[in-house]
C-alpha cells in the first residue's frame, strides 16, 4: 500500500485515504465558514480552500509517481 511521508516534527507516515479524508473535513470546514457573514469568513474559507488544492495536486503528483512504478 502506498504511503506519503511527511516530515514534520519527525516522519509521519500517512496513506492516500488520510489526505482524502483530511480534504472532505476541509471541505466541509469551508461550507460552514461559507454560511457565516462577514468578511473573515470568506476568508477562511478562501484560505481552507487554497490548502485543498494543494493537497489534491500532492495526492495527484504521488499518484502519478506511483502509477510510473508499474
Amino acid at each position: 500500500a502506498g504511503k506519503i511521508i511527511l516530515k514534520y516534527f519527525g516522519v509521519m507516515e500517512i496513506c492516500k485515504t488520510d489526505i482524502q479524508k483530511i480534504i472532505k473535513y476541509l471541505d466541509d470546514a469551508a461550507k460552514v465558514y461559507d454560511t457565516i457573514p462577514g468578511q473573515r469568513s470568506i476568508c477562511r474559507a478562501w484560505v481552507i480552500r487554497q490548502q485543498i488544492k494543494k493537497l489534491q495536486r500532492k495526492l495527484f503528483t504521488y499518484n502519478q509517481k506511483e502509477n510510473d512504478k508499474d
